[in-house]
């Protein structure tokens, strides 16, 4: 065994541990069926110390699955022990309440052996876009519906798949090829992390990963106390009303800043509905500690110990604390608003520093027909921020991005006859909101579509503003042949016509009069206000003059 590692050699090692992860995701990408996977990067993936306690994970990913992996590791080996693993083994499930928080979300957990030991584990988690049920959507009135549920259980026992759990999957799905093929991949990017594990641990000359693991929690959780303590002690509230499915959600909050630590009651909030946009608080957990990392603790690395001072908490029975077997395909419709929600809080703390409300929610395109699914997503626009516009069709928080246009094309037979940014939909301010977008989809060949319209939110009411800021834009659902979507049904597209979609823009930061004038020119150059937005809102007049 080598001498122990002075500092610099440590943090050398916990960079190499994060190249680890991210060549693990990349390996996810490239091995992956779905194009939400391969081309959005809808996944994450890390490396666990022998306890299970996350050390590292991917740049590529979302919080929503890196978050929630965080626990599900350890929850997993509740059900199998370490004990009771062998080499070879791989351990699975898409346990909404132990995994991602709803049934596409798969999990595979793969111990890594030295000799008899387990030093470490590799985890992963991406969305399998079909397993069974009625599909992508929030239609469902159980848990049940929505699809096989696999419980934690070996994916592989000592190197042999476990082809009767493929077979359920399979024989569930409607395109049972790219489900198993999918599943296969998070096997496949795991076996490659540990390999790269094993060889980083060789190359340092470790038995174990006990040292390294005490230097990146000891720093983080240091670091991340610091950064929460910026935020002066106190209890904020928050409230946010979203549109739901049949009547409005309330989301509310009770942040307590006290001593480097925050505690967050989201207790308040709407009981669960027999509709599937329900939200476990596992996930909710994982939304809402990112929305507070974010602003407070930006450069502070994810593990273990830099969520450990955040804790989340809700009675059980509410739309984010929902409880089995509630509906919960159209999660992130709560989960991803949560993040506006401690930002609200926190704007109370922290006046003027606290970025403008988003897009939130990804829109879900589930489109179908006659031998195919196509899942792809519309982005919304980011908040402004203290100092700068919004980002326009920018998935904050998921941070995922949408297929290319000419990768859904090829897989599926539509056509996207516009894609492109929404004029106005950035909400109005000193900085300006980022823009969302319009997108135009039809089929290919005459045949009707089924759209499963799960995650359209923020059709009612746009992102608000802040410190003077305008809301931005609400979004817009409608079919060429008239019928406009304002709820989160299954509509059909006859034959000929077109999907239209419009997506939020982010909510505009300041006084929308104290604009810079050549930002309102540059713009209006570029199309993404109007002349009549300039002169309303700007006070700009076509004589180059800004009026106050």
């Amino acid at each position: 065994m080598s001498a122990p590692l002075d500092i610099v050699a440590q943090n050398v090692l916990w960079n190499r541990l994060i190249s680890v992860c991210e060549e693990q995701a990349n390996a996810l990408m490239r091995a992956a069926f779905g194009a939400i996977v391969r081309e959005a990067g809808d996944l994450s993936a890390g490396v666990f110390n022998a306890d299970g306690q996350m050390l590292a994970q991917a740049v590529t990913g979302t919080p929503g699955h890196v978050n929630t992996m965080a626990a599900s590791v350890r929850a997993m080996l509740d059900f199998i022990p370490p004990q009771d693993l062998s080499p070879g083994d791989a351990l699975v499930t898409n346990d909404p309440w132990l995994g991602a928080g709803h049934v596409f979300d798969f999990v595979v957990v793969t111990p890594v052996f030295m000799g008899a030991q387990i030093v470490g584990y590799l985890a992963s988690t991406s969305h399998i876009v079909d397993v069974g049920g009625r599909g992508w959507s929030a239609e469902g009135r159980s848990v049940f519906e929505e699809g096989v549920t696999i419980p934690v259980m070996r994916l592989r026992r000592q190197s042999a798949l476990n082809e009767d759990l493929l077979r359920i999957v399979t024989t569930n799905s409607r395109v049972p090829h790219e489900a198993r093929g999918d599943i296969l991949s998070l096997l496949t990017c795991n076996d490659t992390g540990a390999t790269r594990l094993l060889d980083l641990m060789a190359e340092y000359d470790l038995g174990d990963l006990n040292a390294i693991s005490d230097f990146i929690f000891d720093r983080s959780r240091a670091g991340t106390r610091r950064a929460l303590m910026r935020a002066p002690e106190g209890v904020y509230e928050s409230a946010l009303r979203l549109d739901g499915y049949d009547t409005p959600i309330e989301l509310r909050a009770s942040m307590r800043v006290h001593k480097g630590r925050i505690e967050v009651d989201l207790a308040g909030s709407s009981p669960s509905v027999d509709r599937g946009i329900n939200c476990p608080l596992n996930y909710a957990t994982a939304y809402a500690a990112f929305g507070i990392r974010a602003l407070l603790a930006p450069d502070i690395p994810n593990n273990h110990a830099s969520l450990e001072a955040i804790a989340i908490t809700a009675p059980p029975g509410l739309v984010v604390s929902a409880e089995r077997p509630s509906p919960v395909t159209a999660r992130h419709v709560i989960g991803q608003a949560l993040p506006d929600l401690m930002l609200g809080c926190l704007e109370q703390a922290l006046p003027g520093e606290v970025l403008a409300e988003s897009a939130g929610a990804l829109w879900t395109m589930s489109l179908s027909g006659a031998g195919f699914t196509s899942l792809n997503v519309a982005l919304g626009g980011m908040g402004a921020r203290p100092g700068l516009d919004g980002l326009s069709t920018t998935a904050f928080p998921s941070g995922v991005g949408a297929v290319p246009v000419e990768a859904a094309e090829v897989a599926a037979p539509l056509i996207y006859h516009a894609k492109e940014f929404a004029p106005d939909t950035g909400g109005a301010g000193q900085y300006r909101g980022g823009l969302g977008q319009r997108i135009e989809i039809g089929a290919r060949e005459a045949q009707d579509l089924s759209l499963s319209a799960a995650a359209f939110e923020r059709l009612t009411t746009g992102p608000a503003g802040r410190q003077g800021g305008q809301a931005g834009a609400a979004g817009r659902v409608e079919i060429t042949n008239g019928t406009q979507i304002t709820d989160k049904g299954i509509y059909e597209i006859p034959a000929g016509e077109r999907l239209i979609l419009q997506t939020p823009g982010g909510g505009g930061f300041g006084n929308p009069a104290h604009r810079d004038r050549e930002a309102v020119l540059r713009d209006l150059s570029d199309g993404l206000i109007s002349e009549e937005a300039a002169a309303t809102l700007y006070q700009h007049d076509p004589n180059g003059r800004t009026t106050k």
